[in-house]
């Protein structure tokens, strides 16, 4: 299984509504540092593709030489009152038909799309994780609690899970309060061909959100909180499988998902007792 990081950009927002980070200096230097970070942290072929036409090639010409990087810049954002998430949707659009990274990959493919400006420190362990206990064409990201939005900041997905994502592309419009992550979710909900997961490792932010200005805040990696997380994945599936998802899991396999669950949850009723 191969796989490509996506960084997703846009430099110069150029009025985009609901952005409030919207600094064109700013907004480069995050995006550098991000790149910079996944250039020298991981062995992955990494995509930047930036939808304002602002070329930041200069900074990388010898990882772009190499093919180490591949960075692409186009003229999008063309219908503003959709917002910025279907310029998103647009981005990914542009690098599945333009990329000769894409292109030059035989076989399998899975896209680890994470918005550009941010950096996954435990990028790695992620995938690492996905390498060990999930299947390899399975798709992983974070769903909100009723289901109805998946977390865009990161998630994976074999390419043609992307391609089918973008049929929903024209239906995205922040406006009538149908955003990328609605459709992103509505998407994975629907999805037949392949596995929905949360990420086993909870994926640690680093970066400023764009729409509202505010900073991430990072989990503490305390052994509490790696439990308290484990919980919530199992809990997660359970729900997804038993009510949610179009495609249902083998009841063998989720009977042995509530099996764990209700173990950790006896555990943790143990340590709330003794603590």
């Amino acid at each position: 299984m191969d796989y490509v990081i996506l960084l997703t950009g846009c430099i110069n927002p150029n009025g985009m509504s609901f952005t409030i980070l919207s600094d064109i200096n700013i907004r480069m230097k995050q995006y550098i540092e991000a790149i910079d970070f996944y250039l020298g942290n991981t062995a992955y072929p990494i995509i930047f593709a930036e939808n304002s036409g602002t070329d930041i090639s200069e900074h990388y010409a010898k990882d772009v030489i190499n093919k180490r990087l591949e960075i692409l810049s186009f003229e999008g954002n063309s219908n503003k009152k959709k917002g910025k998430g279907y310029g998103e949707a647009e981005i990914i659009d542009y690098v599945l038909k333009n990329s000769q990274t894409i292109k030059s990959i035989n076989g399998d493919c899975s896209i680890i799309k994470i918005t550009g400006r941010l950096i996954v420190s435990n990028i790695n362990k992620i995938i690492n994780t996905r390498l060990l206990f999930q299947h390899n064409s399975s798709i992983l990201a974070s769903f909100n609690s009723n289901f109805s939005f998946v977390d865009s900041r990161i998630f994976i997905a074999p390419i043609d899970f992307y391609k089918s994502f973008l049929h929903k592309k024209e239906e995205i419009n922040d406006s009538n309060n149908y955003y990328f992550e609605n459709a992103l979710a509505d998407c994975i909900i629907k999805e037949n061909r392949y596995r929905y997961y949360p990420f086993y490792v909870e994926p640690q932010i680093i970066g400023q959100s764009g729409t509202t200005g505010n900073y991430y805040i990072q989990q503490e990696l305390t052994v509490n909180n790696r439990f308290r997380y484990l919980v919530h994945i199992y809990k997660t599936i359970i729900i997804f499988y038993e009510r949610i998802s179009c495609n249902k899991i083998d009841c063998c396999i989720l009977a042995t998902y509530k099996l764990a669950y209700h173990f950790l949850r006896i555990i943790e009723k143990a340590i709330f007792l003794i603590s």
